[in-house]
């Protein structure tokens, strides 16, 4: 499906922030399940040109290949920058959006999140260091129309919902060298699908996915955290990832070899 992108929709500079448990400075805007509602002949499309600058600035691939942060490195106006972006995420009217778009909006919100829940309580060795609340995961860090928004319902809640799809999974990366890239570009939603599958591709045919070790298939604890995308049987999670294995990890995966889940916390810093 093709995209137009001819129509900007020009915001409001005067958005309220408030506090908020966890963050400071959180971003509130004006009903509940607001995320069902959608247009789907619409054109229109979220600029986020600020947070595609800040992925280019701040992102980099070490020779792991994993996407690294250099949380440590923003600057007072690349805070701000990113303090504007998630402000207008949470004001913008996102039921005048296409499913496209709102998927690529999800996505973005919950990434900015996350990287502003890191710079906020920089220096940390992993996001679970980050002690607020209920945990950087389940505590509240957005109202958006008057609806507080964790992480956790972000993913479960709203994406899981909407999108029946487990690869957004693969599009969510949660500040830890086991996750997912954080991209250098921001998800749009002419470009969601290919970026996504490039995502997936990327997670299951790199060590911190999918790796075999003495006759054992060793799977990111992902697979586990989230059975209602990739199944709760070892065969559905051999299943789905032979979607995105290259040949040679495919000939890997015997359906004698037991299963066993790790993940890395550990910081996705670049210093």
């Amino acid at each position: 499906m093709r995209v137009s992108r001819r129509h900007f929709l020009v915001l409001s500079q005067g958005l309220t922030v408030a506090g908020c448990a966890g963050v400071s400075g959180v971003f509130v805007g004006p009903g509940p399940r607001f995320w069902e509602q959608h247009n789907s002949s619409s054109d229109r499309f979220v600029d986020h040109t600020i947070w595609g600058y800040l992925l280019q600035k701040h992102v980099w691939s070490n020779a792991n290949g994993v996407n690294l942060v250099t949380y440590g490195r923003f600057s007072d106006g690349d805070r701000e920058g990113l303090k504007a972006y998630i402000e207008m995420l949470a004001n913008f009217p996102i039921e005048t959006l296409n499913r496209r778009e709102q998927y690529a909006y999800w996505l973005n919100l919950y990434n900015a999140l996350v990287v502003w829940l890191v710079v906020d309580r920089y220096l940390v060795l992993s996001i679970k260091d980050i002690n607020i609340g209920d945990g950087p995961f389940e505590t509240t860090l957005i109202h958006i129309k008057d609806v507080p928004l964790s992480l956790s319902y972000i993913r479960k809640n709203i994406l899981s919902s909407l999108f029946v799809d487990p690869r957004f999974h693969y599009g969510l990366c949660d500040a830890a060298i086991g996750s997912p890239k954080l991209l250098r570009k921001p998800f749009t939603g002419d470009r969601i699908d290919r970026m996504l599958d490039g995502a997936a591709l990327d997670f299951v045919n790199h060590r911190r996915g999918v790796k075999i070790q003495e006759n054992t298939i060793i799977l990111s604890s992902i697979y586990r955290r989230f059975p209602k995308e990739f199944g709760r049987k070892p065969a559905d999670l051999i299943e789905h990832i032979k979607n995105f294995a290259m040949d040679d990890l495919k000939r890997q995966l015997k359906p004698t070899f037991p299963i066993t889940f790790a993940f890395d916390w550990s910081l996705n810093d670049g210093v």
